[in-house]
C-alpha cells in the first residue's frame, strides 16, 4: 500500500487515530490561543484566565460525581442510550450546585478581578451542567468505538473558543472578560454538538437515576482527584505566586498537556477490550496497555522539552522567556500524565474505581504539599516540579494497581512500534 492510500485509509477508517487527530488537533488550537491571550493581556490576565478556566473544567467533573465513566461502562455493553437519558437528568439537577458555587466563586477568588471579568466567570461555572452533559455524550461515542464522532466533540469546543479569541484579538477587544466568555461559548456549541452526534431523544427508557448513581460512586473519587490533580494548580498558584508568575505556569502547563491526547486516544483503544474480556487474556490486555503507554510517554517527552526550549519565545513573545524553565521541568510530569491515563482506563474497564481514588487522592495531596513547599521559593519552577513528582508518584501507584506480574510490565522494543501503530489500527 502506497503512503498516500495508507493515509485516506487512516482518515477515512473510524480508528484510534481519530480520536489522535481530534485529541492533538485540540491540543494544537489551545497552543495557537495561548500565545495570543498571552500576548493581548499579558502575563497577569494570563493567570487570571487560566484560574478561571482552570474551574470551568474542574467543577464540572467534580459536580458530575463519576457518572461519565459509568456511563462509558455501561454503554461498552449495551447501546448505553437508557443510561444516557437518566445522565443527562442529573446533569440537569446539578444547576441547584453550580449556582451556588459560582456564587462562593465570585465572593472569593473572582473577587479582585475586573467586574466584567468577574460576571463572565461567575456564569461559566453556573452553566457547568453543559459540560457535564456533553461529557457524558463523549463517553457513549468512545464506548461505541465511534471515533471520529468523538473528534467532532473534542474539536468543536477549541475551534468554537479559538475563533472567538482571534476575532477579539483582531478587533482590539481581548479581555479576561471576552476570552472567557469565548471559552463559554465553546463550551454551550460542544453541548449542542454531542446532542446531535448522540442521536439520543428524551422518548425512551431511562435507567433507574439510583444505580446508575450508585454506579458512578465508584469513580467519583478517581474523577475528581483527578479532575484537580491537574488543574486545581493553576487555581492555588494565583493567590500563591502572584499572577505573573500564575501567567508563566499556565504556559508551560498548556504544552505539557500536549501528550495526554496521546494518552487518551490509546486508553480509549484499550477500554472496550479490557471490558469485554476476563481471566488471562484481561491481565495481558492490562500489562500491555500499561507497557505501551510508557513507551510512548518514553517517546514523545524529549521532543516536546525540545520543542518547548525552542518555541515558547519565538510563540509567546520574550514576556514568556521564563517560562521555558518551567516548561521543561513540566513535560516530564506531561509524560507521566499521558502513561497513567492508560493504566487508569485499563482499571476502570474492570470496575475498581476505588483503586483508582486511592492513586489519585495520594497524587494529590502530595503535589499540593510539594506546591506549598517548592513553590514560594521557587516560583513556577518550583509549582511545575511539584506537578511532575505527583504525576510520577501516581503512575507508580497505577502500574501496581493493575495486578498483574512485575515482569509483564517491562517495557520492550515492540512496545515502541506498537505504540503507535495500536493509535493507527483501524477498528
Amino acid at each position: 500500500m502506497t503512503a498516500s492510500a495508507r493515509l485516506r485509509t487512516l482518515v477515512v477508517a473510524d480508528s484510534p487515530a481519530q480520536l489522535v487527530v481530534g485529541n492533538l488537533g485540540a491540543a494544537a488550537l489551545s497552543l495557537l490561543s495561548a500565545p495570543i491571550v498571552a500576548r493581548a493581556i499579558g502575563p497577569d490576565g494570563r493567570g487570571e484566565t487560566a484560574a478561571a478556566i482552570a474551574l470551568f473544567f474542574i467543577v464540572p467533573i467534580v459536580l458530575a460525581f463519576g457518572m461519565p465513566l459509568e456511563v462509558r461502562r455501561v454503554a461498552a455493553t449495551t447501546d448505553g442510550k437508557a443510561a444516557l437519558r437518566s445522565a443527562r437528568v442529573f446533569c440537569a439537577l446539578s444547576v441547584f450546585l453550580s449556582v451556588p458555587v459560582a456564587i462562593v466563586a465570585w465572593l472569593t477568588l473572582f473577587a479582585d478581578f475586573e467586574d466584567s471579568a468577574r460576571i463572565v466567570a461567575a456564569v461559566g461555572l453556573a452553566l457547568s451542567p453543559l459540560a457535564m452533559s456533553w461529557m457524558c455524550d463523549s463517553s457513549v461515542l468512545i464506548a461505541h468505538l465511534r471515533y471520529r464522532a468523538v473528534l467532532v466533540v473534542r474539536i468543536a469546543y477549541p475551534a468554537i473558543y479559538v475563533s472567538l479569541v482571534l476575532v477579539w484579538w483582531i478587533l482590539g477587544l481581548a479581555t479576561t472578560a471576552t476570552v472567557l466568555a469565548a471559552n463559554i461559548a465553546g463550551t454551550a456549541g460542544t453541548f449542542v454538538v454531542a446532542l446531535v452526534l448522540t442521536r439520543t431523544s428524551v422518548r425512551g427508557a431511562y435507567r433507574p437515576l439510583g444505580s446508575l448513581s450508585r454506579g458512578a460512586v465508584r469513580y467519583a473519587g478517581s474523577a475528581v482527584a483527578e479532575s484537580a490533580s491537574s488543574r486545581l494548580d493553576q487555581v492555588l498558584v494565583l493567590p500563591l505566586l502572584g499572577a505573573a508568575q500564575a501567567g508563566m505556569y499556565s504556559v508551560a502547563v498548556t504544552v505539557a498537556a500536549v501528550p495526554l491526547a496521546l494518552g487518551q486516544a490509546l486508553g480509549a483503544s484499550f477500554f472496550p477490550l479490557v471490558a469485554r474480556t476476563g481471566g488471562a487474556e484481561r491481565a495481558k490486555l492490562k500489562a500491555e496497555a500499561a507497557r505501551v503507554g510508557v513507551a510512548l510517554a518514553l517517546l514523545s517527552t524529549p521532543v516536546l522539552a525540545a520543542a518547548s526550549y525552542v518555541g515558547i519565545p519565538i510563540v509567546f513573545g520574550e514576556a514568556f522567556e521564563p517560562a521555558v524553565r518551567v516548561a521543561v521541568v513540566s513535560v516530564i510530569g506531561g509524560g507521566a500524565m499521558l502513561a497513567a491515563y492508560v493504566c487508569s482506563m485499563a482499571l476502570a474497564a474492570e470496575g475498581r474505581g476505588v483503586r483508582m481514588t486511592i492513586a489519585q487522592i495520594i497524587a494529590l495531596v502530595a503535589g499540593i504539599g510539594l506546591l506549598y513547599l517548592l513553590g514560594p521559593p521557587f516560583g513556577a519552577v518550583g509549582a511545575a516540579a511539584a506537578s511532575s513528582v505527583s504525576y510520577l508518584l501516581l503512575l507508580a501507584f497505577l502500574l501496581v494497581s493493575l495486578n498483574v506480574p512485575l515482569g509483564d510490565l517491562r517495557v520492550r522494543t515492540s512496545d515502541f512500534t506498537e505504540s503507535v501503530a495500536r493509535l493507527l489500527r483501524r477498528v
